[in-house]
């Protein structure tokens, strides 16, 4: 391992499950879909691709890459990531993918960590803290200087009314609540780095969206109510619910796209 080639195991994280629904799900994703394709294996040449995941033991996030894995709280990740267990991380419902894996700190020195990795979007829903402009890598692994950002996002737009008096209800709203005022405040970061002219700019999407304030819809656009009731469940799909979900987020950013571009663009 070089000059600085020690490799120490610290602070495990003590496996109380290591058995649970998350890896049953991490073992049919490698033999029903992405078999031993890693994150490093792209199709597109210079292309960056980058899944996030939480560490529910550190709170930080963990970015599974194309060309580095890494957790800014220890280093890069030295093993080649599975795409299987990138995508398994990420449901929220499940138990967390307990992992453990080599880290290179910047500093030279390797450890081993045990993390527990879930949903990414618990600690950024967006993905957009990757993009963000000015990023140092000196303090993050991954750093990506692009002009232009293009944003889709699956949230179905206004909650429904409800007046939970239960707990259970309760706290499920209290959680929507929280969610959506953290999805407000990823998108004002767009409007703000194309303000202050640290992005050229950027267009946002969302399955949402509201049809009658579209400008130019197309005359066979999927509407919302087709898409606004789909669950968020493991059930199979359906390929009308698929074609409907992928259709109607390729037009509304065709119909947006116009719009947030500037003029001499």
């Amino acid at each position: 391992m070089g000059t600085h080639g020690l490799l120490t195991r610290h602070r495990s994280i003590s496996v109380a499950r290591p058995a649970n629904r998350t890896e049953a799900l991490a073992t049919i994703l490698t033999h029903k879909a992405f078999g031993t394709t890693t994150m490093a294996d792209v199709i597109y040449p210079g292309l960056d691709v980058v899944l996030t995941a939480t560490d529910l033991a550190t709170t930080n996030a963990v970015r599974f890459g194309s060309t580095r894995s890494s957790c800014s709280r220890y280093g890069t990740i030295t093993e080649p990531i599975h795409v299987a267990t990138a995508v398994a991380a990420y449901p929220a419902l499940l138990p967390a993918l307990e992992r453990t894996f080599t880290f290179q700190h910047p500093r030279g020195n390797h450890q081993q960590h045990t993390v527990l990795l879930t949903d990414g979007g618990v600690y950024d829903n967006l993905g957009l803290s990757v993009l963000k402009p000015g990023r140092s890598p000196h303090y993050t692994q991954h750093v990506y200087d692009v002009p232009f950002i293009i944003s889709c996002d699956a949230g179905l737009g206004e909650l429904a009314f409800k007046a939970p008096h239960f707990m259970p209800g309760r706290l499920s709203r209290s959680f929507a609540t929280v969610h959506r005022k953290a999805q407000d405040s990823a998108r004002s970061r767009l409007y703000e780095w194309a303000t202050s002219g640290r992005i050229d700019g950027f267009a946002l999407a969302y399955l949402g969206m509201k049809d009658n304030r579209l400008p130019a819809p197309p005359a066979d656009l999927v509407p919302s109510s087709a898409v606004a009731s789909y669950p968020t469940d493991f059930s199979a799909m359906a390929r009308s619910d698929f074609e409907a979900i992928t259709t109607r987020g390729e037009q509304l950013m065709r119909t947006v796209l116009p719009m947030y571009l500037r003029p001499e663009r």
